[in-house]
């Protein structure tokens, strides 16, 4: 599971943004007003993870990356989230001694507001600081949900032009970025004396579906993938770890889980989750309006159900439960904007 979890971003997602980049660094040089580009993906995906991977294998030498913020903001006060993000780039903009020219990175705007009163103030700056800074080109993340509504709140689709959405994989995209696992941990296709033919139709088949229930987006399929997994010993009778070792790892059919029966609390809980893809539960509590101790009772019950996932102190939606939860929040007449 190590390197199921290490997994990089899918390399389609890579290119797109290589070349996009590069696009919108050659019009930075031509009209210096377009020094941004702004990376949207679907609220469930590592977009930050994607930038920096993309940037890594990119390697471009003419260029110096500057990663000024911290990963994720988590503060309760809106205006100490501005503050922590005035410091950041005073602090690296004062120290620096610039000998290229630079790409500074703003990994993931949902990271950096709260909804609350003023508590996208610390976007509000992002935004001014951009505008104002166009002898630096910015590399920005975020997801597009966020996108719209810091649109609607602080109309910052007004200032940004060049816009690149990440795309949705097909099947033989996940079945490549999948293949070295596959083969390292030995998954088997066939299920009886298949032909090497029959395998691959069933391998094809397999992804296939794969693709159709995650939307074709990598987060929720590797999870899908996971899950689907079983292992098959030997021979069932022995159960001996030496022996257990001895047999495989076989794809079950891929399946969305089930969501539980969801409350509108629940719903206007998970919403919130999926706007800022991950979020501590003070925060949480805070944008939603309640008290802490009554959001943790909800997010007990929805941690309990595998519908949202904690990773420390951050919690944030399961992939997995993402195609049926956007369905459910569509039909409930959240503000999202549309895949």
């Amino acid at each position: 599971m190590t390197r199921i979890e290490s997994l990089s971003t899918h390399p389609t997602h890579q290119s797109v943004v290589q070349t996009a980049l590069k696009e919108a660094l050659s019009t930075w040089q031509e009209d210096p007003t377009a020094n941004s580009l702004v990376i949207l993906g679907k609220p469930i995906e590592r977009i930050s993870q994607t930038l920096q991977e993309s940037l890594i294998t990119w390697q471009p030498e003419a260029w110096q990356i500057i990663n000024p913020l911290p990963e994720s903001i988590q503060l309760t006060d809106p205006s100490a989230i501005t503050a922590k993000l005035k410091q950041a780039f005073e602090k690296q903009f004062e120290q620096e001694v610039r000998s290229k020219r630079q790409i500074v990175v703003i990994p993931d705007l949902s990271w950096y507001f709260l909804r609350c009163v003023q508590g996208w103030d610390g976007v509000t700056y992002l935004r001014d600081l951009v505008t104002r800074e166009q002898s630096r080109f910015w590399l920005i993340g975020c997801n597009q949900w966020t996108w719209k509504y810091l649109s609607y709140v602080c109309q910052i689709d007004a200032y940004f032009e060049q816009l690149q959405q990440l795309p949705v994989v097909n099947s033989e995209e996940l079945q490549a970025w999948l293949t070295p696992i596959i083969e390292e941990i030995a998954i088997d296709f066939s299920e009886d004396e298949s032909t090497k033919n029959e395998q691959k139709n069933k391998s094809q088949s397999y992804f296939e579906r794969l693709e159709d229930l995650s939307l074709g987006i990598s987060a929720v399929a590797v999870q899908l993938w996971i899950s689907a997994l079983k292992y098959v010993p030997s021979d069932p009778d022995i159960t001996s770890i030496e022996e257990e070792n001895l047999g495989k790892i076989q794809p079950t059919s891929v399946t969305l889980p089930d969501l539980p029966k969801l409350t509108a609390e629940d719903r206007y809980l998970l919403f919130s989750l999926l706007l800022h893809g991950q979020i501590n539960l003070p925060c949480l509590a805070l944008s939603l309006g309640e008290a802490e101790s009554i959001v943790q009772g909800q997010v007990q019950v929805l941690l309990r159900s595998g519908v949202i996932l904690r990773r420390g102190q951050l919690l944030m939606v399961n992939p997995a439960h993402y195609p049926r939860l956007r369905w459910e929040l569509t039909h409930n007449n959240f503000f999202i904007e549309e895949d």
